[in-house]
């Protein structure tokens, strides 16, 4: 038998005319071009492929994990406790749920996963503008009651720091970019901080240590605020609505979401207003009247659309919810402001 050199020297056989799958010219596959390089650059192109997968997912799944918004209208529901102020107590667990159980967004910097969100932090905004203006209320109006059951008195240390930190920037970081060496005061230490104050008073309320004026006069100017308050928020949407002419709108989604959060924290604080003044609202026959504002204003804190559309005010197919929203905030305002008058 006849052998041939290649075969001497332990070499397989050429085949005439036959290339293998991985030679063939138009199939050179990735697999075969990371087995021609050094194993060392195959290390780095593999690592480097791995940074750039979880770098486009750090930021998608990072906000989708970090995304919240809580409507809950039953939130709080039997807060405070007896000779406690039940809209002060809600108050409080309002500032400490957004802050520290869902964590504060509207202060992230661009490198964390939540700085991409709109909705959230909208809301989170909402929330405690109004907190923030219940605030003031309290420390200029409810929280001053004189010893005589009368004449207001002295401002309250604890309500008058409460309304005071609660107007701090909402997006301040622990990190100040133009003074980055300085000492800063991040939204989340002021906004905690104002919570502490709020609780202080309501034990000091409790203990009769602290004022509360239940006059009638005194919740009327209260409702005026809160309404004015409304009115305010539902008039910042008539340049999303003017502008609207397409199905989605980022301006939109945020003016919708900061209007949701201010109608959901007066809500909820309005809800604890009228525990605390159940007394005067039964002797005047408004029980229900406080009921049927506190529907208006559910109406336009608890929708919760896939998407914010911008629809035309004559579209047929696309709504505006924006012009929804601003509805029932409005329907909330006349109610409001009729109860002012009935307490007059």
């Amino acid at each position: 038998m006849t052998v041939s050199p290649a075969e001497e020297q332990g070499q397989a056989p050429e085949t005439e005319g036959r290339a293998s799958p991985a030679s063939a010219p138009g199939k050179v596959s990735a697999a075969g071009i990371l087995r021609k390089w050094p194993r060392r650059r195959r290390l780095l192109a593999l690592c480097g492929l791995g940074v750039l997968l979880a770098f486009l997912l750090y930021y998608p799944v990072g906000a989708w994990r970090g995304h919240v918004i809580d409507d809950d209208p039953a939130f709080a529901a039997g807060a405070g406790t007896n000779g406690q102020s039940k809209a002060v107590a809600v108050a409080a667990l309002l500032i400490r749920r957004e802050v520290d159980l869902h964590g504060w967004t509207p202060n992230k910097p661009f490198f964390m996963p939540v700085a991409i969100l709109v909705d959230m932090p909208n809301f989170q905004k909402g929330v405690t503008a109004m907190i923030g203006r219940f605030a003031i209320e309290m420390d200029q109006q409810i929280g001053r009651l004189g010893k005589d059951g009368g004449a207001a008195s002295a401002a309250d240390a604890d309500l008058e720091q409460a309304a005071g930190l609660l107007q701090y920037p909402p997006d301040v970081w622990m990190i100040n970019p133009a003074a980055p060496w300085a000492r800063t005061l991040s939204t989340e230490k002021q906004y905690r901080n104002a919570a502490r104050a709020f609780e202080a008073y309501n034990q000091r309320l409790a203990a009769g240590q602290a004022g509360f004026d239940r006059r009638p006069e005194v919740l009327q100017a209260v409702l005026l605020r809160f309404a004015k308050e409304l009115e305010k928020t539902a008039a910042g949407f008539d340049g999303p609505i003017a502008a609207a002419d397409g199905w989605f709108s980022r301006a939109a989604g945020a003016a919708y979401y900061g209007g949701k959060g201010r109608a959901y924290a007066a809500l909820l604080l309005l809800r604890g207003l009228g525990e605390d003044y159940a007394e005067l609202l039964a002797a005047r026959g408004l029980t229900d009247a406080w009921q049927a504002m506190l529907t208006s204003l559910a109406a336009a804190a608890t929708p919760r659309p896939w998407l914010v559309l911008d629809g035309g005010a004559a579209s047929t197919l696309v709504p505006n919810h924006l012009a929804v929203q601003g509805y029932h905030l409005l329907r909330a305002t006349t109610r409001l402001s009729g109860l002012a008058e009935a307490l007059r």
